[in-house]
């Protein structure tokens, strides 16, 4: 493989995405120029991993020494509208992201996983159904956490690899093609990257790019926006569902049904996943492992083995027996929707974090009939207060999380649940979801156990 470019600059050095890119441009004679607002001090750990004379350091600065480069990477935290990357696409330097680029130097066979929520559950248990397809081992990589371009030199031609892709990582592809996209839901999300809902949803499509009909598309048919854009792909078009008879696959009565091959692709009596959410997640995994040649029997057995990742729904073992649930992953208001429809008691809700103008107000009616306290922390706490102010709910606000999970605590019964779901980022006050929800865990035990 070589590169037809003398220099290449990458935008975000960043320690997961940022790095690999430089990592792998080193192994070919291109002179590399990387970019970043940070100063040196804050990337000298990072830097002390390169040493070589082809890298041309542009840090703490706005980025102006891309300019003189022939092709521009970016990071998945580097929007694609900065005034700068507008100058150089004006200039016609190319600007494409990571994934684009990994794309363009891998002959790999993609199946690519997008959607608002669900993507790292819907990826693992993807990458578990194809662990071992006829010998085998399928990767998973992208926003799961694994840089596409890291994994590129152990994929042979045609070789399959699962990638989760955000908004973020499609909103700068050209040639990127999947073999399988699949698109999960949709509800408007990180506005304050894309600026409108159009933007996003522009990004989220490019899922499809360049898709024919030798192709799969693989769609929510119960999502309204994904069901209309079905009769704008070139792919052929593969519909999940609980309710339209339409659709390819009919999730009912605890089987994932498929009318094509008239067979069962999953049996949820047997798999611990809770929410419907989880189960229609389940059912995309299984239908692409299904459309590449897994056997049935393997699908079904990897999704009974397979656990979700902590902060995802997950339920805090007390010596008391309350069901305790950390959402913490729940980022934004569908997330906590879903959460709130899956318990089937009386909930105390943990809510609030970021402000990131999310449209809160679908969350109004599910609020009034299944909450019964709603305790409201972070940036977003009076705008959630102003909201549901009218419901005939006990509203308390809380500066921390401590205060948060030690309420909660001392108010629960046997016949209510304790929710951690904020519907917004961790950002305004913690370091991660992850933290934030170690946190109410930690606390929430101290006054159960």
């Amino acid at each position: 493989m070589t590169l037809d470019y003398k220099k290449i600059a990458v935008l975000g050095f960043s320690p997961r995405t940022g790095l690999e890119v430089v990592k792998y441009l080193l192994n070919f004679d291109v002179n590399i120029i990387v970019s970043d607002a940070k100063p040196k001090t804050e990337l000298k750990d990072l830097i002390s991993q390169l040493d070589d004379e082809k890298i041309e350091y542009d840090l703490g600065s706005k980025g102006s020494k891309i300019l003189e480069s022939e092709l521009i990477i970016l990071s998945p935290g580097v929007p694609y509208d900065l005034e700068i990357l507008k100058k150089a696409r004006e200039q016609g330097i190319e600007t494409i992201s990571e994934i684009e680029f990994a794309f363009r130097q891998s002959k790999a066979e993609i199946i690519a996983v997008t959607g608002t929520n669900g993507k790292t559950t819907t990826t693992e248990l993807l990458a578990a159904m194809l662990f071992d397809l006829n010998g085998q081992k399928i990767k998973a990589a992208g926003n799961i956490g694994l840089p596409f371009i890291s994994i590129i030199k152990d994929l042979e031609e045609g070789e399959k690899v699962i990638l989760e892709l955000s908004s973020f990582q499609l909103e700068a592809v050209k040639d990127f093609k999947a073999k399988i996209a699949i698109y999960l839901n949709y509800s408007p999300d990180h506005l304050d990257r894309h600026q409108t809902e159009l933007n996003y949803k522009n990004a989220k499509k490019n899922i499809f790019s360049n898709q024919n009909s030798a192709d799969y598309a693989l769609l929510n048919f119960d999502d309204p926006y994904l069901y209309q854009l079905k009769d704008q792909l070139q792919s052929e078009v593969i519909g999940l569902s609980f309710k339209r008879k339409e659709a390819d696959l009919i999730i009912k009565n605890n089987q994932a049904y498929y009318k094509k091959d008239k067979i069962n692709l999953l049996d949820f009596s047997t798999i611990n996943l809770p929410g419907k959410h989880n189960q229609k997640n389940a059912a995309f995994a299984a239908l692409a492992a299904y459309t590449v040649g897994q056997s049935i029997e393997k699908i079904q057995q990897a999704a009974e083995n397979y656990k979700l990742q902590s902060h995802r729904m997950e339920i805090i073992n007390n010596s008391s027996g309350y069901l305790i649930v950390d959402d913490s992953k729940a980022t934004n208001p569908d997330s906590t929707l879903k959460a709130l429809s899956s318990l089937d008691k009386d909930i105390i809700l943990i809510a609030g974090g970021q402000d990131r103008n999310a449209d809160f107000s679908k969350l109004k009616q599910v609020v009034n009939d299944r909450v019964k306290i709603l305790i409201l922390l972070g940036e977003a706490a009076d705008k959630l207060a102003s909201l549901f102010k009218e419901n005939e709910i006990e509203i308390i606000k809380v500066k921390t999380m401590e205060a948060a999970a030690e309420l909660g605590a001392k108010r629960l019964r046997q016949d209510r649940a304790l929710l951690l779901s904020p519907a917004c980022p961790s950002w305004d006050m913690f370091s991660s979801y992850k933290e934030r929800g170690e946190i109410f865990r930690k606390t929430v035990l101290k006054y159960i156990d």
